[in-house]
């Protein structure tokens, strides 16, 4: 079984290290990330798990609105691109599968399917040619795609695996006296 998430192809002392940075840089003003600590609880925060995948790849677990998904594929992609990252998503029971594979800020393939119908699939690759065939079988074709990239979903190690997890704050919709007076404040 593969997790929905976002694999970035680093180290996760880098990643854990630059996220943050890349965040603030590609995301609106006032959004606030902070490092998980002791007794530090989430209160309408998304949070952002950072783990260990493979020896090559590292999986970010995203909590939170969809919006945060495609804005930490941007600040991976766009902002000092990471050599590979591949955004995945895997929802068996649901018949959603769908993932987009970059190399160096450049997007190579993208496959999707939604829901049981064979018309709902999508797929463009820079990379290879698949036989029509071969998408019908919509999560045997992406769990075979995901391995060609070196994610396996048998691959995680099930002992002591490392997480770090980040408190995401979105800023929220501004009022027309906060836009009008330059206000910072969201009260």
């Amino acid at each position: 079984m593969l997790p929905s998430g976002i694999f970035v192809k680093t180290e996760l002392d880098d990643l854990v290290s630059s996220l943050p940075g890349r965040l603030i840089a590609s995301g609106p003003s006032r959004l606030n990330i902070a490092m998980e600590t002791e007794g530090s609880g989430p209160e309408e925060q998304s949070i952002l798990e950072l783990s260990k995948w493979s020896d090559e790849w590292c999986l970010i677990e995203i909590t939170g609105p969809e919006g945060l998904t495609a804005l930490v594929v941007e600040s991976v992609v766009r902002y000092d691109p990471v050599s590979e990252v591949l955004s995945c998503h895997f929802m068996s029971e649901a018949g959603e599968y769908s993932y987009a594979f970059f190399r160096e800020g450049v997007i190579l393939e993208t496959f999707e399917c939604r829901g049981p119908s064979v018309e709902t699939v999508n797929f463009t690759s820079e990379l290879r040619r698949v036989p029509l065939q071969n998408l019908l079988g919509a999560s045997d074709f992406m769990i075979g795609s995901m391995s060609q990239f070196g994610i396996d979903s048998t691959s995680r190690p099930l002992a002591e695996i490392r997480k770090v997890r980040f408190h995401v704050k979105l800023p929220g919709k501004r009022t027309f006296w906060q836009v009008l007076f330059g206000a910072a404040s969201t009260k």
